[in-house]
C-alpha cells in the first residue's frame, strides 16, 4: 500500500514513521508513506497558504490553490483515494480501516487553521474522515491514526494474525479484559476461568466478558449488532466457477437436496433471493422444475406449506454476473461477500462484517453471499469478492463441512438471534 501525506509541517511524521511497528512495515514493504509539504504548491512567492474568511470571521482558511495543485500532482502517478481529515467528517472506525486497507493507495489531506477552503472537500476529496467528536489543532494526529489502524490489518504487518482477529470492535464489541503474571497482585487475583486450562471455558468467559464491559462501556455498539437484520443481502450457491481438487476451476452437479435446503436456508434467514448458479441449462431446469413442482402441486403445498413458501425465494442463474445483475434491480449498490473453508489473508470475522454492513444505508446496498460447492469458490471468482468471512472451523484438524452445513452456521453467525439481547453468535 502507498499513502501520500500532505501536510504544512512534515517534520511532525519524523518520529511516527521511524519508530515501532509502523517502522518496520515500512522497512519490509508492506507499506510506504511519502510526506509531502504543501507549501512546495503554492504559487505565493512567500509560501503562504492561508487567507481570511469571505464572510469575515475569527481565523484563517487554507487556500484552494496549493491543495489542489498538490493533490492533481500526485494523482498523475495512479489513482488514489484521497482523504480530508476534519472534525466534520464521518467517523474513524475499524470498519472503515479495514475498508481504507483494501485500497492500493491513499491520499491524506491535514487540514490546519479554521479549516480547509469548501471547494477542496467538495471537488478534491473523496470523503472526509474525523478521528473523534473533539477538534485537534490540525490533521496531522489524525493523519497519524489513520496510518496506524489502517497498516495493522495489512497482511504480514502483525506477528499473529489471532491478535487482530480478538482485539476490540472486529467483532462488533470491545475486547475482553487481559490479564498477565502475577496471578495475585496486591490481594488482586486472576479470574480462576483462565487459570483452568479448559479452553471452551475460557472461550465463554471471554465472551461474556466483553458482552459485559460492551454493555457497560458503549451499549450502542449492541445496538448496531442487533440492526445486523436490516441487511439486505441473498444468497448464492456457486456451481461454478468452483474449485477442483487440483485448484482448477470446474462445474459442480447440483442435486435436489441443494434446491430444497437452500431455499429452507434463506428463507429462514431473511434472504431476498437464494440463487443456485450453473451454466448448465439442464441443471438450471431441474431447480425451475422443483420450484414448479412445490408450487402448483396443491396436495404438496397442503402437505408442507412451509417448504412451499420457502421455494419461492429459490432461483436459477447462469453466473454471478446474472445474480448481481437481478439484484441491481432491488438495491443501488451490489456487492459480493465470499466464504472459504480455507484461512484466506484479510479474511473478516462474521461480527466484524455485521457492524459494518448493518452501518449502511436501508435499500441502497445489497450483499450477495456465496457459497462454493466442490472444493470452494474459483480463484477467479474469490479475487472479485468485495469481502472474505473467516473459515468455520471445528475443534480439531479435519475441517470439511458440507457445503449447506457451513452455509446454515455462517448464516446463523451473521444473522441468527440469541435468547439474551446482545449475545448474537460470534
Amino acid at each position: 500500500m502507498r499513502i501520500d501525506v500532505l501536510t504544512i509541517f512534515p517534520a511532525m511524521f519524523d518520529g511516527f514513521l521511524g519508530e515501532s511497528l509502523v517502522a518496520k512495515g515500512i522497512e519490509k514493504g508492506l507499506m510506504t508513506v511519502d510526506v509531502r509539504d504543501i507549501r512546495d504548491f503554492t504559487e505565493n512567492k512567500h509560501g503562504k497558504v492561508d487567507d481570511a474568511p469571505f464572510g469575515g470571521g475569527a481565523g484563517m482558511v487554507m487556500t484552494p490553490q496549493p491543495l489542489a495543485d498538490a493533490i492533481d500532482s500526485l494523482r498523475k502517478d495512479s489513482p488514489a483515494r484521497t482523504i480530508l481529515l476534519s472534525p466534520r467528517g464521518k467517523p474513524l472506525t475499524q470498519m472503515k480501516a479495514r475498508e481504507l486497507s483494501l485500497e492500493k493507495r491513499l491520499i491524506l489531506v491535514c487540514g490546519r487553521y479554521e479549516g480547509v477552503d469548501e471547494r477542496i472537500a467538495r471537488h478534491w476529496a473523496d470523503e472526509e474522515l474525523s478521528v473523534g467528536d473533539f477538534v485537534l489543532n490540525g490533521g496531522e494526529v489524525a493523519a497519524m491514526a489513520v496510518i496506524e489502524a489502517v497498516f495493522r490489518l495489512l497482511p504480514g504487518a502483525l506477528g499473529c494474525g489471532d491478535s487482530r482477529r480478538e482485539e476490540s470492535f472486529e467483532e462488533g464489541l470491545l475486547e475482553y479484559p487481559q490479564y498477565t503474571r502475577p496471578e495475585n497482585f496486591r490481594g488482586h487475583a486472576v479470574p480462576q476461568e483462565l487459570l483452568s486450562g479448559h479452553h471452551k471455558q475460557i472461550r465463554e468467559w471471554r465472551r461474556n466478558e466483553s458482552i459485559k464491559k460492551t454493555a457497560e462501556m458503549r451499549p450502542d455498539l449492541l445496538e448496531k449488532r442487533r440492526g445486523a437484520a436490516k441487511i439486505s443481502f441473498s444468497i448464492a450457491l456457486v456451481h461454478y466457477p468452483v474449485a477442483g481438487k487440483d485448484g482448477s476451476e470446474m462445474v459442480s452437479s447440483i442435486t435436489t437436496l441443494d434446491a430444497h435446503d437452500f431455499a429452507r436456508l434463506g428463507k429462514t434467514y431473511g434472504a431476498n433471493r437464494a440463487y443456485m448458479v450453473t451454466p448448465v441449462d439442464e441443471q438450471r431446469r431441474l431447480v425451475e422444475r422443483i420450484i414448479k413442482h412445490w408450487r402448483e402441486d396443491d396436495s404438496l403445498r397442503r402437505i408442507d406449506g412451509r417448504k412451499s413458501l420457502a421455494v419461492e425465494v429459490l432461483s436459477t442463474a447462469v453466473s454471478v454476473d446474472e445474480v448481481m445483475a437481478d439484484a441491481m434491480g432491488r438495491s443501488k449498490r451490489v456487492r459480493l461477500l465470499a466464504t472459504s473453508a480455507g484461512k484466506i489473508p484479510g479474511a473478516v470475522q462474521p461480527g466484524a462484517w455485521r457492524a459494518t454492513a448493518a452501518g449502511r444505508a436501508a435499500g441502497e446496498e445489497e450483499w450477495i453471499i456465496l457459497f462454493g460447492t466442490a472444493y470452494g469458490l474459483g480463484k477467479s471468482l474469490m479475487a472479485r469478492a468485495d469481502c472474505v468471512l473467516s473459515p468455520v472451523e471445528g475443534a480439531g484438524e479435519f475441517n470439511h463441512l458440507p457445503v449447506r452445513c457451513a452455509s446454515a452456521i455462517i448464516l446463523d453467525r451473521l444473522f441468527g438471534r440469541s435468547e439474551k439481547p446482545g449475545e448474537e453468535l460470534i
